[in-house]
């Protein structure tokens, strides 16, 4: 079976043991997770994942608003409980107020998460958090107006690995120039796609003239590349995928994920396209990589995994203003 095949089969069984308050596009991302498993059947259940997740976190926390399923996707792919996890972050966000970074909001608690998750479940060193919280001041000195707690999840995927910081935020800032001469607009999008493709291998110059060209084949083929989706394109350079072929592809996919009832729209479904072509081609990768590849694959895996929940973030966040503006 393909990887498309897998998720719509993985998104189908979600949806006949959904309950009837679960958003359908919520569960369209945590298929995503799910079908990159390693799990087999018999997995735990979502919705008894969800629920224990938000029990454990409590009616104000951002894991129990719409979030939750992400969440319960991903540790579900762990073999993790949700009880040990939440708690877990809770400590976590306890160390952010110590390392000055703000606790409160989904964005903070999606980057606690993170790190809970890239050690197993444990609760991250100071030294992560101190980092972290190097980071994002470094990424202040440059952007001061954009950079803030959206962020966070970005800052604490990067807070693991090796590169120091000062070079982190002088790559970050080349990738960001390049592409703003390149003609893409100055927004905040543009900053999380100069956080993700320092991810891709090719170096700052490289990784922004593969965006661009990529973003520019899109276009050609019909397909609108608004600043909303810059981050899918930024995931479609870390495939790896030669331009030429990466666009034919995960325009293919995100056909077929169209043609499938119920029908996403057309945005939802390149979002989904790009993230199964990326975790296909990270699921590839497996088989022979060398050490150093393990860290960048593990890095590029909790990409997958932030832009999801903060997808589904958006989302829940956009059909609360609605429902707010409509009463």
């Amino acid at each position: 079976m393909d990887a498309v095949a897998h998720y719509l089969e993985t998104f189908q069984d979600l949806q006949r043991r959904k309950r009837w308050s679960t958003g359908t596009n919520f569960l369209r991302f945590a298929a995503l997770t799910l079908a990159a498993s390693d799990v087999t059947e018999p997995r735990p259940d979502l919705e008894a994942t969800a629920k224990a997740l938000a029990d454990e976190a409590g009616s104000f926390s951002p894991l129990a608003s719409a979030v939750r399923h992400s969440v319960a996707a991903l540790l579900i792919r762990r073999g993790l409980e949700p009880g040990p996890v939440v708690r877990r972050v809770k400590e976590t966000l306890a160390l952010f107020k110590q390392h000055r970074l703000r606790k409160g909001g989904t964005a903070p608690v999606l980057a606690a998460l993170l790190l809970v998750l890239d050690g197993g479940g444990k609760l991250p060193s100071d030294a992560t958090v101190a980092r972290m919280s190097s980071i994002i001041d470094r990424w202040s000195k440059d952007h001061f107006f954009l950079t803030g707690i959206d962020d966070y999840p970005m800052a604490a995927i990067h807070a693991t690995r090796d590169l120091s910081v000062e070079q982190l935020g002088v790559e970050v800032e080349q990738i960001y120039q390049q592409l703003h001469r390149a003609g893409f607009s100055k927004c905040q999008q543009l900053q999380l796609v100069s956080h993700l493709l320092l991810f891709s291998g090719f170096g700052p110059r490289e990784g922004a003239i593969r965006f661009q060209t990529i973003a520019t084949a899109l276009k050609k083929a019909g397909r609108r590349v608004w600043s909303g989706q810059y981050d899918e394109v930024a995931m479609l350079v870390l495939s790896g995928i030669h331009p030429d072929e990466v666009v034919p592809r995960v325009l293919d996919v995100r056909d077929r994920l169209r043609a499938a009832k119920p029908r996403p729209s057309g945005d939802i479904a390149f979002s989904i396209a790009a993230g199964l072509v990326l975790a296909e081609e990270a699921q590839k990768a497996k088989s022979a990589i060398d050490v150093a590849d393990v860290s960048t694959l593990r890095s590029v895996q909790a990409v997958i995994e932030a832009q999801q929940a903060a997808m589904v973030a958006c989302m829940a966040a956009c059909c609360g203003a609605a429902v707010a503006t409509s009463s």
